[in-house]
């Protein structure tokens, strides 16, 4: 049996259609109202969920432990109200929980996202038609979804709550699980965007405030900042951060964004060697590598540039980010030649991309006027 679990507020506009798309995936729907003052319970309860009621106390933990204490399933699947499952998934999910239960699985959310700024920001494929509509892209982050429901198992923190320490505890093991999980919650409008981000930022302030020594949690600050246009308040964290040894996800980040921080200061050398470090020590991080390159192209190095592309298309093979700083490669070097295949090959694996195929017009006509076909 596997339970929906989720945390709602004041979400009548939305309820009906997440709880509606996801009827014939899970066995019951369970949701925790935080404090609704409009019709959200009433309209949970008309669509068949269970509907529990907690006090919110600035605690996504709390809520979402109340969730999981609540599912009667042998598996509980997280969502949020602004998040969709693919119904092309619907059975890799349902088959997943026919393994062993001494798995948490984790999900890729896809955070659509349609400004390129985003250090991790990716073009979408068209793999999701539907989910893709009117997305040009996103960044992804794996975070647990799918738990067994056991005693012991819960959630620590404020906000960007954890489950690994009680798995530890359990000896409960990490399992990837191919199924995204489609949020929508930064397409909004920019009064949207900055009502969340001023919420999660006076949760992340009380987090630091209760655990100063917490590292995950200034670094959280340090996103926040970064958010309010005071990125330069954070350097000291990040710098601090940088010196420890090992690679893994977050401290690439960590690097990346202090390299971002020291070229807007034009310490180009420093940021060049942050991103030479990132990518040294976490060489199978793709956007190590593609931080790196830009870098380099906005110093107009193209030189330099074009043997760090080659070890990293070696490693990611035909991938579209890739695709795209070769074609800027090419055409800066006036192989214009070489640049057609490449941009047209960027905007065929990636449709929202044709002005690459523009650019290889471009370059065509270019080519066929100087006699080069």
């Amino acid at each position: 049996m596997l339970s929906l679990i989720a945390i709602a507020k004041n979400e009548a506009a939305e309820i009906t259609a997440f709880l509606e798309h996801h009827r014939d995936l899970f066995d019951e729907m369970v949701l925790v109202d935080t404090g609704s003052t409009d019709d959200t319970v009433a309209l949970a309860e008309a669509a068949g969920a269970r509907v529990l009621h907690h006090e919110w106390d600035d605690d996504f933990a709390a809520a979402r432990n109340a969730s999981l204490a609540a599912a009667t399933g042998d598996w509980a699947f997280v969502l949020d109200i602004d998040e969709r499952i693919a119904r092309s998934d619907f059975s890799t999910l349902r088959e997943a929980t026919l393994g062993s239960r001494d798995h948490c699985y984790l999900c890729a959310q896809w955070n659509y996202y349609n400004r390129q700024e985003h250090q991790e920001w990716q073009p979408v494929s068209g793999r999701y038609p539907d989910e893709e509509r009117g997305q040009t892209g996103f960044f992804a982050a794996e975070q647990y979804r799918l738990l067994p429901v056991r005693d012991g198992l819960y959630w620590e923190g404020r906000v960007h709550e954890d489950l690994a320490p009680s798995m530890e505890r359990l000896g409960l093991t990490a399992a990837l699980l191919e199924v995204p999980v489609h949020h929508y919650g930064y397409v909004g409008s920019k009064e949207h965007n900055d009502a969340r981000n001023e919420f999660y930022g006076r949760l992340v302030r009380r987090k630091v405030q209760e655990n100063p020594d917490d590292w995950k949690a200034r670094l959280e600050l340090a996103y926040i900042l970064i958010q309010e246009g005071r990125a330069r308040e954070s350097i000291p964290w990040l710098e601090e951060l940088h010196a420890h040894q090992g690679d893994g996800p977050i401290l690439s980040r960590v690097r990346v964004m202090l390299a971002k921080l020291y070229a807007e200061d034009d310490r180009i050398d420093e940021a060049l060697q942050v991103m030479q470090r990132t990518t040294r020590e976490n060489p199978d991080w793709l956007f190590g590598w593609t931080g790196r390159l830009q870098l380099m192209l906005s110093q107009k190095d193209y030189s330099a540039a074009e043997p760090v592309l080659n070890e990293a298309k070696r490693r990611f093979g035909e991938d579209p980010l890739l695709l795209k700083i070769e074609c800027q490669i090419l055409v800066n070097t006036r192989r214009i030649v070489e640049a057609i295949p490449v941009g047209r090959r960027v905007t065929e694996l990636i449709p929202s991309l044709p002005e690459y195929a523009l650019i290889a017009d471009k370059c065509e006509a270019l080519a066929r006027k100087a006699g080069m076909l």
